[in-house]
């Protein structure tokens, strides 16, 4: 298991980390999503832990052994970059081959490790391929092979499909989730894109402004965020007071009944303040309705629409065509909302 414990890096008077406590590696979360914005710090803390940015305070360690004064080529951790850095000139194989041979591991024993780890990452037949000749997708399976065949104790991912095409993104996605689960390596995914985390992830942590603000399972990290600025961060474009009463919560968009569905199950009757991505907003026709849309738009995954209520405006989705001037009237669809902070 990797414990944090008050874990700070400053570069000058800039406090990039403060206080972070995180552990990994625990229950049946074999993959932990690092999950924020630009900017909040999670490669930074990615690189803390692989040794390459000195503390300024706290621990890393590693079941219960402290790593913070060791370099990071003795830390036995996998790292693989945005661009995963593969070594020009040489083949996939020699590529696979290099932390094996920095072990030890050379000759026929090499070579069937390297032949497995091709197998794992759906490559076989690729040895003797120059790297340079491979997709973007195939070159960071190379780089997460490269990374998984000495058998680390812990892998740490970062940003690892940020260079990839956004088509091939999601496929890539599960597929290296699968092959890290395979392995059973324990691993860290830093990632900003909430589908990657979920597609990837057992648990995702949430990070902002240098510090980690919700661990969670995907799924209820959608439904329960920890305050509102995490709501907006996972998607929300508004939030709205509510009332929970007998598991049905009420808002001035109208009620909806929570009871048996997965991440509400705990939630207490009580003012609430209730979370609204777009799909958690459902937009009808309704000639009576002082609601008026102001935008609309065909979207693939559906129609979508910007509608002002008063002094208010929600973003939601609509069965039916819809025009800017249209007067509708707003739903929920309680499978898209998520209550705030409780």
């Amino acid at each position: 298991m990797l414990i944090l414990n008050d874990v700070a890096v400053r570069y000058g008077r800039f406090e990039a980390l403060r206080g972070v406590d995180w552990s990994v590696g625990t229950g049946q979360s074999t993959v932990t999503a690092l999950l924020g914005p630009s900017g909040c710090g999670k490669s930074t803390l990615l690189r803390a832990i692989a040794g390459f940015e000195p503390l300024a305070a706290g621990t890393v360690s590693w079941d219960g052994e402290d790593l913070s004064g060791r370099p990071p080529h003795r830390r036995d951790f996998g790292v693989v970059f945005q661009d995963g850095q593969l070594f020009p000139g040489r083949t996939v194989a020699q590529n696979i081959a290099y932390g094996l041979a920095r072990r030890g591991v050379r000759g026929a024993a090499a070579a069937e490790r390297v032949a497995t780890m091709l197998d794992l990452v759906q490559l076989g037949g690729f040895e003797d391929r120059p790297v340079g000749a491979l997709s973007g997708g195939q070159a960071q399976r190379v780089a997460l092979a490269r990374a998984l065949a000495p058998e680390p104790r812990l892998l740490l991912l970062d940003e690892p499909l940020a260079a990839i095409d956004s088509q091939l993104r999601e496929s890539l996605a599960e597929s290296i989730g699968t092959i890290v689960r395979a392995a059973g390596t324990p691993t860290v995914l830093v990632t900003h894109d909430h589908r990657e985390a979920a597609l990837m992830a057992d648990t995702v942590s949430v990070m902002r402004a240098g510090r980690i603000v919700q661990t969670d399972s995907a799924e209820r990290l959608w439904r329960r965020p920890a305050d509102e600025e995490t709501a907006r961060f996972l998607g929300a474009r508004a939030v709205v007071a509510g009332v929970v009463r007998s598991g049905v919560l009420i808002t001035e968009l109208g009620e909806t009944d929570l009871r048996g569905r997965v991440g509400f199950d705990d939630l207490a009757d009580g003012d609430c303040t209730v979370a609204l991505r777009p799909e958690a907003v459902i937009v009808e026709p309704d000639p009576a309705s002082p609601a008026v849309v102001e935008h609309a738009a065909a979207l693939v995954a559906g129609r979508r629409a910007r509608v002002r209520v008063g002094g208010d405006v929600f973003e939601g989705v609509s069965s039916v065509p819809i025009s800017v001037g249209d007067h509708v009237r707003l739903g929920l669809a309680p499978g898209a909302l998520a209550v705030v902070g409780r």
